[in-house]
């Protein structure tokens, strides 16, 4: 088998979650800088190796789009709730978040939205020295859904003001149009 199979077969079953180089070449017989190579020289019509910060994903290409919107629109959505949003939001800002800090954030147990976010691979806890209670922070998976090399990109309070008087002048701007 080729080492590239390897990679590529790798790459599939760690799905969204993707595999770092030194995990790669952990259980592929490469190096580095042959590890880089073959990445480099992969070449399918429909599949692609890419590097999102440290980690390696393997990705349809956008040949595949319309084949994908086809079976991904017979499959029920798979959202997250407001309540999971609100938890993920509050981690996300201020890591480590204990379970005591979100519920007081929130105003209610949160302990539902926690556990998706875990299952998801969204968050996971971390335990701090001297603590006893439950922090969470988010993951890599995170980062990859969400479109993120790092939690320096998350939008500020500023950005969010902008884009919700843009929201609300559009809006209005749709509502005037409406009415004529």
């Amino acid at each position: 088998m080729e080492k590239i199979d390897i990679i590529e077969g790798l790459l599939y079953i760690a799905g969204d979650v993707g595999l770092t180089e030194e995990q790669l070449i952990m259980h592929v017989p490469v190096t580095r800088q042959q590890l880089r190579q073959e990445v480099g020289n992969y070449d399918k019509p429909h599949l692609d190796i890419s590097l999102h910060g440290e980690t390696y994903f393997l990705k349809t290409t956008p040949a595949m789009e319309k084949y994908i919107i086809r079976i991904l629109q017979d499959k029920p959505k798979n959202k997250l709730s407001q309540a999971a949003l609100e938890v993920l939001s509050i981690v996300a800002y201020n890591q480590p978040a204990s379970r005591a800090m979100i519920e007081e954030l929130r105003g209610v147990q949160s302990d539902g939205p926690i556990t998706t976010l875990l299952n998801k691979g969204l968050i996971m806890k971390k335990n701090i020295e001297n603590e006893r209670a439950s922090h969470f922070v988010t993951t890599r998976t995170f980062l990859y859904v969400f479109g993120l090399e790092s939690l320096e990109e998350l939008p500020t309070q500023d950005d969010i003001k902008e884009q919700e008087e843009i929201d609300l002048f559009f809006d209005n701007l749709k509502e005037e149009e409406n009415h004529e």
